[in-house]
Protein backbone atom coordinates (compact mmCIF):
# COMPACT_ATOMS: atom_id res chain seq x y z
CA UNK A 1 0.00 0.00 0.00
CA UNK A 2 2.99 2.50 0.88
CA UNK A 3 4.77 1.53 -2.51
CA UNK A 4 1.20 2.52 -4.02
CA UNK A 5 1.11 5.81 -2.34
CA UNK A 6 5.06 6.34 -2.98
CA UNK A 7 4.24 5.80 -6.66
CA UNK A 8 0.98 8.20 -6.98
CA UNK A 9 2.77 11.19 -5.32
CA UNK A 10 5.52 11.90 -8.56
CA UNK A 11 2.11 11.69 -11.21
CA UNK A 12 -0.03 14.02 -8.98
CA UNK A 13 3.45 16.54 -8.97
CA UNK A 14 3.67 16.24 -12.59
CA UNK A 15 -0.48 17.03 -13.30
CA UNK A 16 0.02 19.98 -10.99
CA UNK A 17 2.98 21.01 -13.29
CA UNK A 18 1.41 20.11 -16.31
CA UNK A 19 -1.67 22.09 -15.37
CA UNK A 20 0.75 25.51 -14.41
CA UNK A 21 2.51 24.89 -18.03
CA UNK A 22 -1.24 24.82 -19.29
CA UNK A 23 -2.85 27.68 -17.12
CA UNK A 24 0.61 29.79 -18.04
CA UNK A 25 0.26 28.88 -21.86
CA UNK A 26 -3.77 30.29 -21.63
CA UNK A 27 -2.86 33.59 -19.54
CA UNK A 28 0.37 34.56 -22.01
CA UNK A 29 -1.77 33.83 -24.81
CA UNK A 30 -4.72 36.35 -23.31
CA UNK A 31 -2.56 38.48 -22.49
CA UNK A 32 -1.46 38.63 -26.28
CA UNK A 33 -4.40 39.02 -27.47
CA UNK A 34 -5.87 41.81 -25.37
CA UNK A 35 -2.68 43.72 -25.58
CA UNK A 36 -1.49 44.07 -29.22
CA UNK A 37 -0.60 46.83 -30.66
CA UNK A 38 -4.36 47.22 -32.34
CA UNK A 39 -5.69 46.84 -28.30
CA UNK A 40 -2.70 49.94 -26.86
CA UNK A 41 -3.20 51.97 -29.62
CA UNK A 42 -6.78 52.34 -29.24
CA UNK A 43 -6.95 52.49 -25.38
CA UNK A 44 -4.85 55.53 -25.63
CA UNK A 45 -7.34 57.43 -28.38
CA UNK A 46 -5.15 56.44 -31.53
CA UNK A 47 -6.83 55.27 -34.89
CA UNK A 48 -5.10 52.23 -36.03
CA UNK A 49 -4.59 52.12 -40.38
CA UNK A 50 -4.20 49.19 -42.47
CA UNK A 51 -3.36 49.29 -46.02
CA UNK A 52 -4.80 46.78 -48.95
CA UNK A 53 -3.15 47.17 -52.19
CA UNK A 54 -5.87 45.27 -54.44
CA UNK A 55 -4.43 43.26 -57.49
CA UNK A 56 -7.49 42.70 -59.56
CA UNK A 57 -5.28 40.89 -62.67
CA UNK A 58 -2.19 38.60 -61.96
CA UNK A 59 -0.32 40.15 -64.70
CA UNK A 60 -0.41 43.73 -63.34
CA UNK A 61 0.49 45.66 -60.38
CA UNK A 62 -2.38 46.21 -58.07
CA UNK A 63 -5.29 48.64 -59.27
CA UNK A 64 -6.19 50.28 -55.88
CA UNK A 65 -5.30 51.10 -52.53
CA UNK A 66 -7.57 50.85 -50.00
CA UNK A 67 -6.40 52.79 -46.30
CA UNK A 68 -8.78 50.99 -43.54
CA UNK A 69 -8.95 52.90 -40.39
CA UNK A 70 -10.15 51.82 -36.53
CA UNK A 71 -11.03 54.72 -34.84
CA UNK A 72 -11.27 54.61 -31.15
CA UNK A 73 -14.94 56.37 -31.27
CA UNK A 74 -16.10 52.84 -32.56
CA UNK A 75 -16.11 53.71 -36.42
CA UNK A 76 -14.20 52.33 -39.69
CA UNK A 77 -13.47 53.98 -42.55
CA UNK A 78 -12.50 52.83 -45.71
CA UNK A 79 -10.83 55.44 -47.70
CA UNK A 80 -10.34 54.47 -51.77
CA UNK A 81 -7.12 55.14 -53.62
CA UNK A 82 -7.09 54.22 -57.45
CA UNK A 83 -3.66 53.12 -58.21
CA UNK A 84 -4.25 55.67 -61.65
CA UNK A 85 -3.38 58.44 -59.33
CA UNK A 86 -0.13 60.56 -59.48
CA UNK A 87 1.63 61.13 -56.42
CA UNK A 88 5.18 63.42 -55.94
CA UNK A 89 8.25 61.17 -56.13
CA UNK A 90 12.03 62.45 -55.67
CA UNK A 91 11.75 62.50 -59.55
CA UNK A 92 8.63 63.71 -60.11
CA UNK A 93 5.08 62.48 -60.76
CA UNK A 94 4.51 59.30 -60.34
CA UNK A 95 1.05 56.38 -60.60
CA UNK A 96 0.86 54.45 -57.82
CA UNK A 97 0.97 51.50 -60.00
CA UNK A 98 4.50 52.55 -61.63
CA UNK A 99 5.80 52.77 -58.35
CA UNK A 100 4.09 49.72 -57.53
CA UNK A 101 5.99 47.93 -60.65
CA UNK A 102 9.50 49.49 -59.08
CA UNK A 103 9.00 49.42 -55.20
CA UNK A 104 6.61 47.17 -54.24
CA UNK A 105 4.04 47.47 -51.73
CA UNK A 106 6.97 49.31 -49.37
CA UNK A 107 6.57 51.98 -52.31
CA UNK A 108 2.78 52.08 -51.78
CA UNK A 109 3.30 52.27 -47.84
CA UNK A 110 5.81 54.96 -47.89
CA UNK A 111 4.04 57.03 -50.12
CA UNK A 112 0.43 56.66 -48.88
CA UNK A 113 1.62 57.21 -45.45
CA UNK A 114 3.02 60.30 -46.19
CA UNK A 115 0.14 61.85 -47.93
CA UNK A 116 -1.86 60.59 -45.51
CA UNK A 117 0.60 61.53 -42.87
CA UNK A 118 -0.35 58.25 -40.67
CA UNK A 119 1.75 54.75 -40.21
CA UNK A 120 0.13 52.03 -41.17
CA UNK A 121 0.56 49.24 -39.29
CA UNK A 122 0.29 46.21 -41.76
CA UNK A 123 0.78 46.78 -45.47
CA UNK A 124 -0.58 43.12 -47.65
CA UNK A 125 -1.16 42.42 -50.88
CA UNK A 126 -4.92 41.22 -51.54
CA UNK A 127 -4.30 39.11 -54.65
CA UNK A 128 -7.06 38.09 -57.14
CA UNK A 129 -7.41 34.49 -55.30
CA UNK A 130 -8.71 36.97 -52.07
CA UNK A 131 -10.85 39.22 -53.53
CA UNK A 132 -12.24 36.51 -55.47
CA UNK A 133 -12.92 34.81 -51.75
CA UNK A 134 -14.13 37.93 -50.35
CA UNK A 135 -17.03 38.65 -52.96
CA UNK A 136 -17.53 35.11 -52.74
CA UNK A 137 -18.43 35.44 -49.12
CA UNK A 138 -20.31 38.66 -49.58
CA UNK A 139 -22.69 36.88 -51.59
CA UNK A 140 -21.54 38.64 -55.07
CA UNK A 141 -21.98 42.62 -55.59
CA UNK A 142 -24.88 44.05 -57.23
CA UNK A 143 -24.35 46.51 -59.66
CA UNK A 144 -26.21 48.53 -61.56
CA UNK A 145 -25.84 50.01 -64.53
CA UNK A 146 -27.91 52.71 -66.89
CA UNK A 147 -27.01 51.41 -70.11
CA UNK A 148 -25.07 48.20 -71.74
CA UNK A 149 -20.91 48.97 -70.75
CA UNK A 150 -18.65 46.93 -73.37
CA UNK A 151 -15.03 48.07 -73.38
CA UNK A 152 -12.03 46.01 -74.61
CA UNK A 153 -8.45 46.42 -74.26
CA UNK A 154 -6.55 44.17 -76.68
CA UNK A 155 -3.13 45.02 -75.30
CA UNK A 156 -4.24 43.63 -71.92
CA UNK A 157 -6.68 41.15 -73.14
CA UNK A 158 -9.83 42.77 -71.52
CA UNK A 159 -13.43 41.97 -73.19
CA UNK A 160 -16.08 43.73 -70.76
CA UNK A 161 -19.60 43.52 -71.41
CA UNK A 162 -22.19 44.02 -68.85
CA UNK A 163 -25.99 44.63 -69.89
CA UNK A 164 -27.99 47.56 -68.70
CA UNK A 165 -30.11 47.16 -65.62
CA UNK A 166 -28.66 45.36 -61.71
CA UNK A 167 -27.07 42.15 -62.12
CA UNK A 168 -25.21 40.31 -59.87
CA UNK A 169 -21.79 39.68 -60.23
CA UNK A 170 -18.64 37.48 -58.84
CA UNK A 171 -15.25 36.37 -60.05
CA UNK A 172 -13.54 37.71 -62.67
CA UNK A 173 -16.16 39.27 -63.82
CA UNK A 174 -16.36 41.70 -60.58
CA UNK A 175 -12.32 42.71 -61.11
CA UNK A 176 -13.06 43.59 -64.33
CA UNK A 177 -15.57 46.16 -63.70
CA UNK A 178 -13.48 47.31 -61.27
CA UNK A 179 -10.26 47.41 -63.57
CA UNK A 180 -13.02 49.45 -65.85
CA UNK A 181 -14.28 52.04 -63.07
CA UNK A 182 -10.39 52.61 -62.28
CA UNK A 183 -8.33 52.44 -65.77
CA UNK A 184 -10.92 53.68 -68.13
CA UNK A 185 -14.18 55.67 -66.59
CA UNK A 186 -12.11 58.89 -66.69
CA UNK A 187 -14.42 59.53 -64.14
CA UNK A 188 -12.88 61.67 -61.36
CA UNK A 189 -14.89 60.74 -58.92
CA UNK A 190 -14.50 57.40 -59.52
CA UNK A 191 -18.49 56.45 -59.44
CA UNK A 192 -18.19 52.85 -60.41
CA UNK A 193 -15.12 52.16 -57.65
CA UNK A 194 -17.28 53.67 -54.72
CA UNK A 195 -20.84 51.97 -55.68
CA UNK A 196 -19.16 49.03 -55.78
CA UNK A 197 -17.44 48.73 -52.58
CA UNK A 198 -20.65 50.77 -51.18
CA UNK A 199 -21.89 47.32 -51.91
CA UNK A 200 -19.61 45.13 -51.41
CA UNK A 201 -19.18 46.16 -47.85
CA UNK A 202 -22.81 45.84 -46.84
CA UNK A 203 -23.37 42.74 -47.62
CA UNK A 204 -19.96 41.34 -46.29
CA UNK A 205 -21.46 43.91 -42.64
CA UNK A 206 -24.31 41.66 -42.97
CA UNK A 207 -22.56 38.51 -42.92
CA UNK A 208 -21.71 39.38 -39.40
CA UNK A 209 -18.19 37.51 -38.22
CA UNK A 210 -18.62 35.22 -40.97
CA UNK A 211 -16.26 36.64 -43.61
CA UNK A 212 -13.66 37.23 -40.94
CA UNK A 213 -11.27 34.59 -42.42
CA UNK A 214 -11.71 35.95 -46.10
CA UNK A 215 -11.12 40.04 -44.60
CA UNK A 216 -7.49 38.56 -42.77
CA UNK A 217 -5.00 38.45 -45.82
CA UNK A 218 -2.68 38.62 -43.22
CA UNK A 219 -3.21 36.22 -40.11
CA UNK A 220 -1.11 38.33 -37.41
CA UNK A 221 -2.89 38.86 -34.32
CA UNK A 222 -3.12 42.51 -34.93
CA UNK A 223 -4.73 42.10 -38.02
CA UNK A 224 -7.52 39.35 -36.15
CA UNK A 225 -7.80 42.04 -33.83
CA UNK A 226 -8.27 44.61 -36.07
CA UNK A 227 -11.34 42.89 -37.83
CA UNK A 228 -12.31 41.23 -35.14
CA UNK A 229 -13.01 44.27 -33.24
CA UNK A 230 -13.61 45.95 -37.30
CA UNK A 231 -16.78 43.54 -37.97
CA UNK A 232 -18.28 43.77 -34.39
CA UNK A 233 -19.09 47.41 -35.36
CA UNK A 234 -22.44 47.81 -36.77
CA UNK A 235 -23.42 48.97 -40.19
CA UNK A 236 -24.09 52.29 -39.40
CA UNK A 237 -20.38 52.77 -38.09
CA UNK A 238 -19.05 52.06 -41.56
CA UNK A 239 -17.79 54.73 -43.72
CA UNK A 240 -16.97 54.83 -47.11
CA UNK A 241 -14.84 57.32 -49.27
CA UNK A 242 -12.64 58.45 -52.21
CA UNK A 243 -9.55 60.46 -51.97
CA UNK A 244 -10.35 63.40 -53.29
CA UNK A 245 -9.17 64.28 -56.69
CA UNK A 246 -8.47 66.74 -58.72
CA UNK A 247 -7.69 66.50 -62.51
CA UNK A 248 -4.67 68.79 -64.16
CA UNK A 249 -2.89 67.91 -67.48
CA UNK A 250 -5.12 64.72 -68.54
CA UNK A 251 -3.82 62.87 -64.79
CA UNK A 252 -5.38 62.42 -62.17
CA UNK A 253 -3.60 63.90 -58.78
CA UNK A 254 -4.67 64.14 -55.19
CA UNK A 255 -6.16 67.15 -54.26
CA UNK A 256 -4.23 67.73 -51.11
CA UNK A 257 -6.26 70.42 -49.36
CA UNK A 258 -9.29 68.67 -49.52
CA UNK A 259 -7.63 65.40 -48.39
CA UNK A 260 -6.84 67.06 -44.85
CA UNK A 261 -9.88 68.32 -44.15
CA UNK A 262 -11.30 64.60 -45.10
CA UNK A 263 -8.68 62.81 -43.15
CA UNK A 264 -8.44 65.83 -40.43
CA UNK A 265 -11.95 65.42 -39.56
CA UNK A 266 -13.10 61.71 -40.25
CA UNK A 267 -9.53 60.90 -38.26
CA UNK A 268 -8.68 63.24 -36.16
CA UNK A 269 -12.05 65.15 -35.24
CA UNK A 270 -11.08 68.31 -36.75
CA UNK A 271 -12.23 70.96 -38.67
CA UNK A 272 -9.87 72.02 -41.14
CA UNK A 273 -10.69 75.15 -42.92
CA UNK A 274 -9.90 76.98 -46.06
CA UNK A 275 -10.11 80.61 -46.78
CA UNK A 276 -12.31 80.02 -49.40
CA UNK A 277 -14.88 78.37 -47.02
CA UNK A 278 -15.16 81.99 -45.55
CA UNK A 279 -17.80 83.89 -46.94
CA UNK A 280 -17.96 87.53 -46.07
CA UNK A 281 -20.11 90.70 -46.43
CA UNK A 282 -17.85 93.86 -46.25
CA UNK A 283 -19.74 97.28 -44.83
CA UNK A 284 -18.08 100.70 -44.82
CA UNK A 285 -18.83 102.40 -41.92
CA UNK A 286 -16.91 105.91 -42.35
CA UNK A 287 -17.03 108.74 -45.08
CA UNK A 288 -13.77 107.43 -47.05
CA UNK A 289 -15.37 106.34 -50.38
CA UNK A 290 -14.62 102.91 -51.40
CA UNK A 291 -13.15 101.63 -48.21
CA UNK A 292 -15.71 98.71 -48.74
CA UNK A 293 -14.69 97.75 -52.45
CA UNK A 294 -11.03 97.95 -51.56
CA UNK A 295 -11.17 96.00 -48.17
CA UNK A 296 -13.14 93.42 -50.43
CA UNK A 297 -10.59 93.33 -52.76
CA UNK A 298 -7.83 92.75 -50.64
CA UNK A 299 -9.61 90.01 -49.17
CA UNK A 300 -10.53 88.18 -52.51
CA UNK A 301 -7.09 88.56 -53.36
CA UNK A 302 -5.92 86.60 -50.56
CA UNK A 303 -8.58 83.81 -50.58
CA UNK A 304 -11.65 84.79 -48.72
CA UNK A 305 -14.87 84.67 -50.58
CA UNK A 306 -16.69 87.91 -50.47
CA UNK A 307 -19.47 87.55 -50.95
CA UNK A 308 -20.94 91.51 -50.88
CA UNK A 309 -19.61 94.99 -50.37
CA UNK A 310 -21.77 97.75 -49.39
CA UNK A 311 -22.10 100.28 -46.65
CA UNK A 312 -23.21 100.14 -43.20
CA UNK A 313 -26.09 101.86 -41.28
CA UNK A 314 -23.80 105.24 -40.18
CA UNK A 315 -20.65 106.67 -41.44
CA UNK A 316 -19.35 107.23 -37.74
CA UNK A 317 -18.01 103.70 -36.71
CA UNK A 318 -14.87 104.52 -34.39
CA UNK A 319 -13.40 101.19 -34.90
CA UNK A 320 -13.93 97.71 -36.97
CA UNK A 321 -16.33 95.22 -35.81
CA UNK A 322 -16.36 91.63 -37.22
CA UNK A 323 -20.07 90.21 -36.21
CA UNK A 324 -19.86 86.22 -36.42
CA UNK A 325 -22.92 84.68 -37.40
CA UNK A 326 -23.35 81.60 -34.47
CA UNK A 327 -21.55 78.51 -35.38
CA UNK A 328 -18.92 80.42 -37.68
CA UNK A 329 -16.62 81.16 -34.55
CA UNK A 330 -13.98 78.96 -36.05
CA UNK A 331 -14.29 81.24 -40.00
CA UNK A 332 -13.86 84.35 -37.72
CA UNK A 333 -10.58 83.30 -36.28
CA UNK A 334 -9.18 82.67 -39.41
CA UNK A 335 -10.41 86.11 -40.90
CA UNK A 336 -8.84 87.96 -37.84
CA UNK A 337 -5.73 85.92 -38.24
CA UNK A 338 -4.93 87.18 -41.54
CA UNK A 339 -5.95 91.01 -41.08
CA UNK A 340 -2.87 93.01 -40.33
CA UNK A 341 -5.16 95.46 -37.77
CA UNK A 342 -6.70 94.06 -34.96
CA UNK A 343 -10.09 94.29 -35.08
CA UNK A 344 -13.32 93.66 -32.03
CA UNK A 345 -15.18 90.15 -32.70
CA UNK A 346 -19.17 90.81 -31.90
CA UNK A 347 -21.98 88.49 -32.40
CA UNK A 348 -25.15 88.53 -34.21
CA UNK A 349 -26.98 89.62 -31.79
CA UNK A 350 -24.55 91.88 -29.11
CA UNK A 351 -24.27 93.54 -32.84
CA UNK A 352 -27.94 94.07 -33.15
CA UNK A 353 -28.35 93.14 -37.71
CA UNK A 354 -31.78 94.46 -37.55
CA UNK A 355 -30.45 97.62 -38.06
CA UNK A 356 -28.82 96.31 -41.27
CA UNK A 357 -32.04 94.88 -41.89
CA UNK A 358 -31.42 91.15 -40.54
CA UNK A 359 -28.49 89.05 -41.17
CA UNK A 360 -26.58 89.22 -45.06
CA UNK A 361 -27.63 85.98 -47.26
CA UNK A 362 -25.34 83.45 -47.80
CA UNK A 363 -22.76 85.47 -45.47
CA UNK A 364 -20.96 83.80 -42.32
CA UNK A 365 -19.26 87.17 -41.45
CA UNK A 366 -20.03 90.82 -41.70
CA UNK A 367 -16.90 92.89 -41.56
CA UNK A 368 -17.69 96.70 -40.74
CA UNK A 369 -14.55 98.67 -41.45
CA UNK A 370 -14.42 102.09 -39.19
CA UNK A 371 -11.80 104.95 -38.68
CA UNK A 372 -8.30 104.18 -39.29
CA UNK A 373 -8.62 100.52 -40.63
CA UNK A 374 -5.96 100.45 -42.77
CA UNK A 375 -4.31 97.07 -44.45
CA UNK A 376 -1.29 99.01 -45.33
CA UNK A 377 -1.62 98.37 -49.49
Amino acid sequence: MLAFWAKLFPMRRALVVMGLVFIGLGLALYFSLSRTEVSRSLSQGKPVHLLWAVRLLPQDPPDLAVAITLLPKGEVLFLLIPGTIAVPTQTGWSTLSAIYSAEGIEGWNKRLSALLECPFLKAVEVGPEDWDKMVEAAGGVVVRLAERLVYRDETKGITIDFLAGEQLIFGLNSREFLVYGVRYAGDPKFSFVKNFFHDLLERLWSKGKHPLSTLCMDKSWEAREFWHRALSLPEEKVRLEILPIVAEDSRFMPDFVNTRKLWGKIVFGRTFLTRDEVKVVVLNGTRERFLATKTGGWLSARGFKVVGVGSADRYDYTKTLLVVSPGAEEKAELLCRALPREITVTTAQAFGVDKLGGWLARADLILVVGAGFDLGT
